[in-house]
């Protein structure tokens, strides 16, 4: 079945099966007809999923079987595994394609061929307490031009991501080896899979998904596991740049307390916590202004648990901190 067919769509979905149906709708859809859509549901007791599928009657989507509770993050990772077709892609039930996302995606990997992995701009959509959607007009990046090629620097692996799971579009050749570590929650899945995808990545300046921000989400609302990631996510900058590197990392030290100055003025909590955490950091607590030392302990002293927690981040989450101190595909 899969021999005459280009791409595979892993449609990823748990206990909703309402937004499911606009998923795979807009898959039915598509310009680029030569696909086929397996349907990830974790939840093996939720038997709407496979009515959804029944009610469709598009013998190009199928049901994944076994049916396994994997979890978010798993379940990417068996996207990821997947090669039997030239090219595949994510999506989550939430979310949903333009009429012209595969064709768009196939013709931009057409074009850079030494390009394993393209991703596309995404228009931001709200859900309204009614359960309408509104278009909020504004798209994760600016449409200035038709593509542009991100290439790998040591600021932007500093606990950001420019991958988004939903509009990813990669070759299967190697994406077997993409794989993050299935303890890591979803919130963050997309900065460390950013940390072993090869770069350049193409980004399609293009929107050709749409983005739900959705009222009730599965992800993460545990400040203190955001924060761990988060230090983890920069420290492991710090400690894999070699140790007489000393300008660089007085370089990437700057430019992290000019974004926090400017554009992320959340960020300076992250970057004192990192300083605390990894002695390779510490430089970043010496460039931080004495105001924001004595609000960073107040913030400590207010919240000892997670602040604990955050500190620990190295053995409590040390799965994750060895795949990124031994993820060299970023420098």
């Amino acid at each position: 079945m899969t021999e005459q067919h280009t791409v595979k769509v892993h449609i990823v979905t748990y206990r909703r099966p309402h937004l499911l149906v606009r998923a795979l709708k807009s898959l039915i859809k598509q310009t680029h007809t030569s696909w086929i859509a397996e349907v990830i549901n974790d939840d093996p007791t939720d038997d709407s999923v496979n009515q959804v599928i029944k009610n469709l009657n598009d013998s190009r989507i199928f049901l994944s079987q076994p049916m396994i509770h994997r979890g978010g993050t798993e379940n990417f990772n068996y996207a990821f595994r997947a090669q039997d077709t030239k090219y595949a892609c994510l999506l989550e039930d939430d979310n949903w394609y333009q009429e012209d996302f595969l064709q768009c995606m196939i013709s931009a990997l057409t074009n850079f061929p030494n390009v394993e992995l393209a991703c596309a701009n995404e228009i931001i959509w709200k859900e309204e307490p009614d359960g309408s959607w509104l278009n909020t007009q504004k798209t994760i990046w600016e449409y200035d031009n038709d593509f542009e090629l991100f290439e790998s620097n040591l600021l932007d692996k500093c606990g950001s991501a420019k991958i988004c799971n939903s509009s990813m579009f990669w070759k299967t050749k190697n994406s077997p080896s993409w794989q993050t570590p299935q303890s890591i929650p979803i919130d963050v899945t997309e900065h460390f899979r950013e940390r072993v995808i090869p770069h350049p990545i193409l980004l399609v300046k293009k929107p050709l998904v749409n983005y739900a921000e959705t009222i009730d989400s599965y992800r993460s609302s545990d400040v203190s596991k955001w924060g761990s990631y988060q230090v983890l996510l920069i420290g492991s900058i710090f400690e894999t740049v070699y140790v007489d590197m000393v300008d660089m990392r007085q370089q990437l030290a700057h430019s992290l307390w000019q974004k926090a100055f400017t554009s992320q003025k959340q960020l300076y909590t992250s970057l004192l916590f990192t300083a605390l955490v990894f002695t390779e950091a510490k430089i970043l607590w010496s460039m931080c202004p004495l105001n924001l030392k004595l609000r960073f302990l107040m913030t400590i002293v207010r919240r000892p648990i997670s602040s604990l927690l955050i500190l620990k981040s190295k053995i409590l989450q040390e799965e994750a901190y060895k795949f990124l101190v031994n993820s060299k595909n970023f420098t």
